[in-house]
């Protein structure tokens, strides 16, 4: 369970990187450390024997006593500086004098002819054919009279030596590492819990949300800007979610209410006209009440098909030219006994005769009847109603202005969000459920096009939509 965590994961990958990392730098380091101490030994050896082998050349040609012996306690000098044996060679091979009391002994040809028939420096590890018990590092050198070889001088030292100088760096590296390791586990897994903290948070909240409770919202502090961002968005959608939900059981409703009401009436009446409590005389009246409220019943169910079809993209738009002006018209003699039985004072002004449109006709009408016929239902008795057209910044703007009690500040925000209703005693809007103004901005809105609403509450509510002109 842990390691399947966010949090265990993290700590887990990010330790094994870091060990990964450190034995790759101590391999290195041993590595490198190792050839750095030979090539370091190696150029100590050369300088060595070059001052040897110049020592033993004036040696040679002098054939001094005194001089031998000062050169013998040079060798064991030279020898205890650089930690290595020190011997001078014939061209046969045999010691002729050598560091410390070791006694006289005979090199291998193999290991000197270069020295004698090339005048090459050479360079051995290991016992030097059985000459030592361990393995040693060995460097040859000429001692030259001009271009002729009088001797060699052969300088040895003790790999171990080498290796136990490198095993006390690589101690060193793995003490330090170890400190290293700690310090970064206690930071890694800090760090690991300060990431992964906010998002058990989340994952909390979300099943809190998920098992019914909208009002759960998370809160960080003290961390980044991107967790904080997460925070907010988590909020965001959580405060969507509660709106959605608060508008869904309002959707739940008022659409029972609405099925409720006509679906009662056309019970009631066909009951009353099947038993005869309704005489035959008043059918016809009766059966006309019916038949409206069968009609609002099919009415209902097309918007909500019809914004089925909106939310799942499968709307199809007719583009073709038409006027603006005229579909306003049409729309005003559709409505005039509405308009004329509140006593409205309906003004129109066209900034042209005709204004043409491109765009889905239909659904167009559908926007305009839809705006037009809230702006009756809103309108008080005796109150005004003002409808303008024009074209502005490349286009088209209608505009419905009625009086009224407006639109609160609170509510205008969310007038085409759907379900949404702001006369919430359904004193006024008593037919709707909440879509009309969602399926007007959701046609525009197919059509690229943008609508938004102005009110002064208690004065005037103003909604204004675009359209593309006539190229």
């Amino acid at each position: 369970m842990f390691r399947k965590s966010i949090f265990g994961r993290l700590l887990f990958f990010t330790t094994a990187l870091l060990l990964i990392c450190l034995l790759f730098i101590g391999t290195l380091l041993f590595s490198f450390m190792g050839d750095y101490l030979t090539k370091q030994n190696e150029k100590e050896l050369l300088d060595a024997g070059l001052k040897i082998g110049s020592s033993t050349q004036k040696i040679i040609e002098k054939q001094n006593v005194l001089d031998k012996n000062i050169f013998k306690l040079t060798l064991d000098v030279l020898s205890s500086s650089t930690n290595a044996f020190i011997y001078i060679l014939d061209e046969n091979g045999n010691v002729v004098i050598n560091s410390g009391d070791s006694a006289s002994f005979t090199v291998r040809r193999e290991f000197y002819q270069d020295v004698f028939t090339k005048g090459e420096n050479v360079k051995y590890i290991g016992n030097l054919g059985g000459i030592f018990k361990t393995t040693m590092l060995t460097i040859g050198q000429p001692i030259k009279n001009g271009d002729k070889v009088l001797g060699a001088v052969f300088l040895s030292m003790a790999v171990p030596e080498i290796q136990q100088i490198r095993s006390d760096i690589l101690q060193i590296f793995l003490t330090v590492t170890f400190f290293v390791l700690i310090i970064a586990l206690v930071f890694n897994y800090v760090m690991s819990k300060y990431i992964t903290k906010p998002l058990s948070q989340l994952r909390d909240a979300a099943r809190t949300i998920a098992a019914g409770n909208f009002k759960e919202r998370v809160e960080f502090k003290n961390t980044t800007n991107e967790i904080e961002e997460l925070g907010d968005t988590f909020n965001f959608m959580a405060d969507s979610i509660e709106q959605l939900e608060n508008m869904r059981q309002s959707f739940v409703s008022n659409v029972s209410h609405e099925l409720r009401t006509p679906m009662t009436t056309i019970i009631g009446f066909i009951e009353g006209i099947m038993d005869g409590t309704i005489p035959p005389e008043k059918h016809q009246q009766y059966l006309s009440i019916v038949l409206d409220e069968s009609r609002r019943l099919s009415r209902l169910v097309s918007d909500l098909l019809d914004l089925s079809r909106m939310e799942n993209g499968k709307l199809q738009l007719d583009i073709k030219e038409f006027d603006i002006n005229e579909m306003v018209r049409l729309a005003i003699i559709k409505m005039e006994k509405r308009i004329a039985s509140k006593d409205i004072k309906l003004t129109v002004n066209f900034q042209t005769d005709n204004l043409y449109a491109l765009a889905d006709k239909d659904s167009i009408a559908r926007v305009l009847t839809n705006i037009l016929d809230n702006a009756i239902k809103f309108t008080p008795q005796g109150g005004f109603i003002d409808i303008k057209t024009g074209k502005e910044h490349g286009k088209i703007y209608t505009s419905i202005t009625n009086s009224g009690i407006g639109i609160a500040k609170e509510d205008i925000m969310h007038v085409f969000d759907r379900f949404y209703k702001s006369d919430k005693s359904r004193s006024l809007d008593k037919s709707g459920v909440g879509l009309g103004l969602y399926m007007v901005k959701s046609l525009l809105l197919a059509h690229g096009e943008n609508i938004w609403a102005e009110s002064e509450p208690n004065e005037y509510a103003r909604f204004t939509f675009t359209l593309k002109p006539k190229e």
